[in-house]
């Protein structure tokens, strides 16, 4: 009898194929890839302080903000096309959140107290809302208009932050709409200490963009792998025409897949916004873009679409917040030099491994 054939009754491959399996995925090279830069720069930082309290913690909530809008860009990316607007998503999203809570309180504002939780839940339907208009928009040039998403996205990354600006000087004469409540701050500043034994002491962890993240990734994680919509969209990424003619409504899938990106990065800039303490349609996720492109790269997604994980590209988005707050520790002087540099290598060598790898599914 084969030692190594599935077993007859359960149709299980056995402990050892198993194993090799999950050594050729992508997620775990990311892990061993990961820890290796994690020992690196405490290795190599002269202070041995990228495990401290503060570090942890700024590690834990990058890379979970980070991963909020990546997953949505990996959506986009999984279902065949691209999203060159999230960061202007993020900065509209902030300014039409601000305005909202300018516009319904501004006593309390003025203040500087506590605006109140409808207050609060109208700004961000208000964000949310508006951010789901330019997925319909983008999904509406690329199928009514047959635009590619290179172009359609890129029109609205010009165009949104200009929009914001608009907004923001005809309703505050400003680029920058401050506001100061302390509720709205605590969307993004709240903290839990979470005991961290083996590092030797507590680490304040941000419960509402980890409440956020997980809820994301749960959300996504099972969509993508446990719903027919999901293999939908894989099989649209993979090869659109054999999509449509097997019966799949591939612009039905176009509108989710942008509308879910572009959600996705409005909830990002309802946090980023509070924890900036205000909207800025100028400089808020400037370049964010191509952050979510690289992480869900990172992560094993491919450009031609078809391929990619949830699980990926939080891995990938812990990659990059490793790798861009791990510089100034090694690099004590002008360590923003070396940054984008070492970043662009490190996505170059990702799309280079995954022409190689199998792809992840």
């Amino acid at each position: 009898m084969n030692s190594t054939a599935p077993h007859a009754a359960t149709g299980r491959s056995p402990a050892p194929h198993r194993l090799n399996r999950l050594m050729q995925r992508s997620e775990f090279g990311l892990i061993i890839a990961n820890i290796v830069v994690f020992l690196t720069v405490l290795v190599f930082d002269p202070a041995h302080n990228f495990k401290s309290s503060a570090s942890l913690q700024l590690l834990l909530t990058e890379t979970t903000m980070l991963s909020i809008f990546a997953i949505g860009s990996t959506v986009v990316i999984i279902a065949g096309g691209i999203d060159l607007s999230v960061g202007s998503v993020i900065a509209f999203s902030g300014i039409v959140f601000t305005l909202v809570l300018r516009g319904l309180a501004p006593e309390a504002i003025q203040a500087k107290s506590a605006v109140g939780g409808f207050v609060l839940a109208a700004g961000m339907a208000a964000a949310l809302a508006s951010c789901l208009a330019v997925g319909v928009l983008h999904a509406g040039l690329i199928t009514r208009l047959g635009l590619p998403p290179f172009v359609a996205t890129l029109g609205t990354l010009i165009g949104l932050r200009s929009l914001g600006r608009v907004l923001a000087q005809h309703w505050c004469r400003s680029d920058k709409i401050a506001v100061a409540a302390p509720d709205f701050r605590a969307l993004y500043n709240a903290t839990l200490l979470v005991d961290a034994t083996p590092f030797g002491f507590q680490v304040a962890v941000r419960w509402a963009p980890l409440l956020v993240f997980l809820a994301v990734v749960c959300g996504v994680g099972l969509l993508m792998r446990r719903t027919v919509v999901g293999r939908h969209l894989y099989a649209l990424g993979g090869n659109e025409q054999a999509a449509r003619l097997s019966g799949i409504r591939t612009d039905r899938l176009k509108y989710l897949a942008y509308c879910l990106g572009a959600l996705l990065g409005g909830a990002a800039g309802i946090l980023y916004a509070a924890r900036e303490g205000q909207g800025n349609s100028q400089t808020m996720a400037a370049g964010y873009e191509l952050n979510a492109i690289a992480a869900a790269v990172v992560g094993g997604c491919s450009l031609r679409g078809g391929a990619g994980t949830v699980l990926g590209t939080v891995l990938g988005a812990l990659f990059l917040t490793l790798v861009i707050n791990g510089i100034p520790h090694l690099v004590k002087v002008d360590s923003s030099l070396y940054e984008g540099m070492i970043v662009g290598v490190v996505v170059i060598l990702a799309v280079a491994v995954n022409q190689f790898r199998p792809a992840a599914r």
